[in-house]
């Protein structure tokens, strides 16, 4: 690589290197502001920012932990980056999510099949189905009608909820709980560890597919540039023949696919029955916070769930330890990291100034 490639590549006018030390700088403010506060709140805020930096790293079960938790929230982040990366403002992931789980729970409380392999495929494929199906109706209406993507979202994930509470309530209920919740799911419908040790189940292979997958799709194929074009520069996208409403609808079905996927992943690894207002509450809105953190890129959101997932094992760690620090300072973490990726003010006007200086001496030149 010539002097000249790796001035270009390591500029901070190059768009991805400066999107990487956007974050970098992100998460060393919020690791020191968060440093501030745990030394208002803790005696040793050395040893308590160590522990959640360090803390699952100790044990390979927290490790295992984490992989296990980033799972659900991965595949809701995946769902949100692809209708923003199109660019729908859509919402609509957590109804999504709570509503689909009631399809995974109808399947694996029943005894479809005996086969241990088939009974959770079904169960899967049930919630993948409810999800593509439902996460249309918004996708529709904004299409044919052009309502207000947002409203219609928000609206519907307080009707899907309501909708699950009222067939588990009704139709779902065990005999033997005081809550509203399902009985327990069969055996067969289980997803069982192929490496116990560190939590790994057939879901975190799929995960790293379908995270290959989109990120092809979206660089490789026509259906990939259709999306892009259409987030990136809308009016363009529809001189250039593209159909608007049939985008929005192919794009609507696979973001249902991912969040229905999500929900049974959760619900058979980490649940041993399903309640419509606990086991899936806040997956969605999640997934809306990593596709900002991982700029609508699939391997960008995977490993900000990761990291999100390590900082509250961290967090849990140390509050286990110390239970004066209160749980929400990863919440801080987040919350600061967030504001700074997402500011669109944030290192700008040094990276403008390096910007006008590489065309002034361009122009000299």
């Amino acid at each position: 690589m010539t002097e000249k490639r790796k001035k270009k590549i390591f500029s901070i006018t190059n768009p991805t290197f400066f999107e990487a030390i956007k974050l970098i700088l992100s998460i060393l403010i919020a690791l020191a502001l968060s440093f501030v506060v745990l030394a208002l709140i803790s005696d040793n805020p050395v040893r308590a920012l160590t522990t959640i930096l360090t803390g699952p790293l100790t044990k390979t079960r927290y490790i295992g932990a984490v992989i296990e938790r980033t799972i659900p929230y991965a595949f809701a982040g995946l769902a949100a980056g692809l209708l923003f990366k199109s660019g729908a403002f859509n919402l609509g992931c957590e109804g999504i999510y709570i509503i689909s789980g009631v399809a995974v729970a109808a399947v694996a409380c029943n005894q479809i099949t005996t086969s241990a392999l088939l009974h959770p495929v079904l169960s899967i494929l049930a919630g993948a189905l409810v999800g593509a199906v439902l996460m249309m109706i918004p996708a529709f209406l904004r299409a044919r009608f052009n309502t207000n993507e947002m409203v219609i979202t928000l609206m519907l994930n307080s009707v899907y909820s309501g909708i699950a509470i009222y067939l588990v309530r009704n139709y779902m209920l065990s005999a033997t709980t005081s809550t509203i919740g399902t009985s327990d799911y069969l055996a067969t419908a289980r997803i069982n560890y192929i490496y116990e040790t560190l939590r790994i189940t057939p879901c975190f292979i799929l995960l790293i597919v379908v995270t290959i997958l989109l990120e092809l799709m979206l660089k490789k194929t026509k259906l990939g540039y259709q999306i892009r074009l259409a987030g990136t520069n809308p009016k363009f996208a529809e001189y250039s023949g593209i159909n608007a409403f049939k985008l929005a609808l192919a794009t609507a079905i696979i973001a249902g696919v991912l969040c229905g996927i999500g929900a049974a992943c959760h619900l058979l690894t980490l649940t041993a029955f399903y309640q419509p207002d606990r086991s899936l509450s806040g997956f969605g809105f999640s997934g809306l916070l990593l596709a900002m953190l991982g700029k609508n890129n699939p391997i960008g959101i995977v490993i900000a769930a990761f990291a999100i997932q390590y900082l509250e094992q961290g967090t849990q760690i140390l509050y286990f330890l110390d239970t004066s620090i209160p749980s929400e300072i990863v919440a801080i973490i987040e919350g600061i990291v967030i504001l700074l990726i997402s500011s669109q003010y944030f290192l700008r006007s040094y990276r403008e100034k390096k910007l006008l200086k590489e065309g002034l001496s361009k122009d000299v030149k």
